[in-house]
């Protein structure tokens, strides 16, 4: 857009009801008052943002533009400190919200639109003494003495509403890539590649690699969806928290409501079964049966039967992120692809005991069934995931925190084995504790069986090409003849098995698609 004139014509155009609330020629009357007065582009565009957010909160009230008294203004600061993002209960915000009423106040009245304009400056004697806000605590509620305001509140949305969001979801994506971009975290660029389009060695992408289509998605992927080698956390969430230690800027780029809301983001797989009246699009989760309406980037004379989609929804589950993906399977096809992704699901439940929720099973394989689905919708006949295994009933032991345990991750964190790989490495050894009562407190050398675990451990998943040799490196030197003794009798005891269910990472349950 060219410049704040454009924004207001847009914001006008999306719903006529605005005029009914303010009208857009008084609006534009007092902008262009305040440009001939000498006002900068920034003073009007942040004029126009305090314009716009007094127009959400008449519309969402039962408040009129001329009536507004002390009272409503105040409850209007409260109002949409908790009700719109990045409105914050600071003085400077404070104050620039009722500085930018009190002058469109005066101009409305000079213009004899309204008869009083003396509230929004009446709010900003009352809610700011001293440079300090009063009555309303940051997040914009009344403190206890003045809870009878309350009464007179004007009640909260289901959901925030976020300004400029496009804006702001641009600034933010970009300030995520230029943060992973930073040498540090190249191993983990590496591996998600490889998750993402390497690992299956199938060649099915849907989008060509290099091309920007290629790159969105599969930033789409890696912020939402993989899981950091260091601390097995997705990279969004990584991100927030380092943020979150040095302070967000009130000003910045990044919108913490922003990211808090992409942090409650989604991976769904749905189908689409209607469409509103209002032009949103009525459609089902395909593995949990949840409903949702959601705003769609689908033209009317799009197709969307035998189609499955594939996206991040958040915004209360209304909306999804840029990068949405479709993929046409046939009926026949679709039931197949249901069967194999369940017993998979199945799979990976045992090592939580049996119960494994499709959201937690998403969260932690999303790789699994995103290529699953490439796969059924390139018509490639898959066998099946017809695994058999004789530890369904089982029960993860506690997890020990002994010198093992401790050698373990001392070991593999150097390595190529993500945070998960350890926990999982682990928990074999304290799974084998607890079936043969061993004394760990009399264990002098806990690099043995360390190294043993670690063996037990690439042989169950059947992914890395370490070799007993390398493990020995690893693990200050043991023996291999020691290595071999102590894998077996773990092996043994534990009944390991290929691909062994209560140990399986995601590299591995992709793995056994190719067996």
């Amino acid at each position: 857009m060219d410049n704040i004139f454009d924004y207001v014509a847009d914001f006008y155009a999306q719903d006529e009801e605005w005029n009914t609330v303010l009208q857009q020629s008084y609006v534009e009357n007092f902008l262009r008052t305040k440009l001939w007065q000498g006002a900068s582009e920034e003073e009007l565009y942040k004029d126009w943002d305090h314009i716009t957010v007094l127009c959400i909160f008449l519309g969402n009230s039962d408040n009129f533009l001329g009536d507004m008294t002390k009272e409503n203004f105040i409850d209007c600061v409260g109002w949409c400190a908790r009700n719109v993002s990045d409105f914050s209960i600071s003085p400077e915000q404070v104050a620039s919200f009722l500085d930018t009423m009190t002058e469109l106040y005066a101009h409305l009245k000079k213009k004899r639109i309204i008869t009083n304009a003396s509230a929004p400056a009446e709010a900003k004697a009352k809610l700011l003494v001293n440079g300090e806000v009063q009555m309303l605590d940051k997040d914009g509620h009344f403190y206890p003495r003045f809870e009878r305001y309350n009464v007179y509140s004007t009640p909260d949305l289901p959901a925030k509403i976020f300004l400029n969001i496009g804006e702001r979801l641009d600034n933010l994506l970009q300030a995520l890539r230029t943060f992973f971009d930073d040498k540090k975290y190249k191993k983990d660029i590496e591996r998600a590649t490889f998750l993402y389009a390497g690992i299956l060695m199938t060649g099915i992408v849907q989008e060509k690699p290099g091309s920007d289509e290629y790159a969105q998605c599969f930033w789409d992927y890696f912020l939402f969806d993989y899981r950091l080698i260091a601390n097995d956390k997705n990279p969004l969430q990584h991100f927030y928290d380092s943020v979150s230690e040095i302070g967000f800027s009130p000003n910045g780029k990044v919108s913490r409501d922003v990211l808090l809301e992409l942090l409650q983001a989604e991976l769904v797989f749905f189908s689409v079964t209607g469409r509103t009246e209002e032009g949103l699009f009525s459609c089902i989760n395909i593995f949990t049966g949840e409903d949702y309406l959601l705003m769609l980037p689908f033209e009317d004379d799009v197709k969307t039967e035998n189609m499955v989609f594939m996206g991040h929804i958040f915004y209360n589950k209304t909306m999804v992120m840029n990068c949405l993906r479709g993929m046409q399977i046939p009926r026949t096809s679709f039931k197949r692809f249901l069967k194999v992704v369940k017993q998979a699901k199945d799979w990976a439940a045992i090592r939580t005991g049996g119960e494994l929720s499709w959201k937690d099973f998403i969260s932690r394989y999303p790789m699994f069934i995103r290529h699953m689905s490439l796969i059924y919708s390139a018509y490639v006949k898959m066998d099946g995931f017809d695994f058999e295994t004789c530890h369904q009933d089982y029960q993860p032991a506690p997890l020990l925190e002994d010198a093992v345990s401790e050698e373990i991750w001392y070991s593999m964190r150097p390595y190529a084995f993500s945070a998960f790989d350890i926990e999982l490495a682990q928990q074999l050894w304290s799974d084998y504790v607890a079936a043969t009562n061993k004394d760990v407190a009399a264990i002098r050398r806990p690099e043995i069986w360390a190294a043993g675990v670690i063996n037990c451990f690439v042989r169950a998943n059947g992914v890395y090409n370490y070799k007993p040799e390398h493990i020995s490196t690893m693990c200050n030197g043991v023996p291999m003849s020691t290595i071999t003794r102590t894998t077996n009798e773990i092996e043994n005891n534990l009944l390991l098995e290929p691909h062994d269910p209560r140990y399986i990472n995601e590299e591995g349950l992709l793995m056994m698609l190719l067996v």
